[in-house]
């Protein structure tokens, strides 16, 4: 997989890259819920590569650029990640770019589940499960089955998979909300559909196309939302020192999200396409099948 890589940004970085006012932030919504029921925090703080006070301790920011810092076990932290395309691959981008405003660009690329349904579709989604009219695409998306709770931070990652369904050309994952201090009984986070989602509750999540921004000036894409949380930066008891190549995340991001963004339902290698082709189908050619 040598077209594109993941990573995240610097703490540097994300002081210069696209961010908002406070007053845009409460306007729009910079977490999507999948990133909220894992755990990740609603006012958008997501990790970076920097190291912050000593080797344990992380430079964390949000889209306000409100700078804070967290230990490398805890799990109450966003994921924002960067995508770093081939040549080839940002030529095809730049193909499909939208003008947001002056010298800003986005693009919609790749898939990834974002936002939850309103109630009645829930209720519909979960009687045709209940009923196997959901098919499964045979493609899964694996996150932390580790509660994002202080009492559980020095237990190591164990993944957990949870299989993507098909119904009526849309497509869904069923997961549970493993949210933060669950000490607390009643604790509850308010969804895109305004609705409350409580710990435990296992709600159906659309997979979505992903919107980026588009970084003209290092040539790769930052995801225009905190895609993912409840997940620990590095190992615990293992020292960082700046090198991102060595944390989990990294890890993370190369085994699991990054063939997680691609979509499975995808041509085989042995067909060809024309010269037309889109950027979507030159990753379904490059990659084929994936399982």
């Amino acid at each position: 997989m040598d077209d594109f890589e993941l990573t995240i940004l610097t703490y540097r970085e994300t002081k210069k890259y696209h961010f908002k006012t406070y007053l845009e932030l409460q306007e729009n919504n910079e977490v999507t819920d999948l990133a909220l029921m894992r755990g990740a925090p609603s006012e958008g703080i997501f990790w970076t590569s920097s190291v912050s006070l000593s080797n344990n301790i992380i430079k964390t920011n949000n889209k306000g650029g409100t700078g804070s810092s967290n230990c490398t076990n805890d799990r109450a932290v966003g994921i924002l990640p960067v995508l770093v395309p081939s040549l080839t691959m940002w030529k095809q981008l730049l193909k499909s770019k939208i003008e947001i405003d002056s010298n800003r660009y986005q693009v919609s690329f790749l898939e990834y589940p974002q936002e939850a349904v309103k109630d009645q579709e829930q209720a519909l989604l979960k009687e045709k499960l209940t009923s196997n009219e959901l098919l499964p695409t045979g493609k899964v998306y694996t996150f932390d089955s580790v509660t994002v709770d202080p009492r559980f931070e020095y237990i190591p990652f164990k993944g957990l998979a949870y299989p993507e369904y098909s119904y009526q050309n849309q497509k869904y994952i069923y997961v549970d909300a493993l949210q933060n201090y669950t000490l607390l009984q009643n604790y509850t986070i308010r969804l895109s559909t305004h609705n409350l989602s409580y710990f435990d509750e296992k709600l159906f999540v659309k997979v979505e196309p992903v919107l980026w921004w588009m970084d003209m000036e290092k040539e790769r894409l930052i995801s225009s939302k905190v895609l993912l949380g409840g997940l620990p930066f590095r190992e615990c008891k293992k020292k960082y020192h700046g090198n991102f190549s060595d944390a989990f995340l990294k890890k993370y991001l190369d085994t699991y999200m990054k063939k997680e963004l691609i979509p499975f339902n995808v041509p085989s290698k042995s067909e060809t396409f024309d010269s037309s082709e889109t950027l979507q189908r030159l990753v379904y050619k490059r990659y084929g099948k994936r399982g």
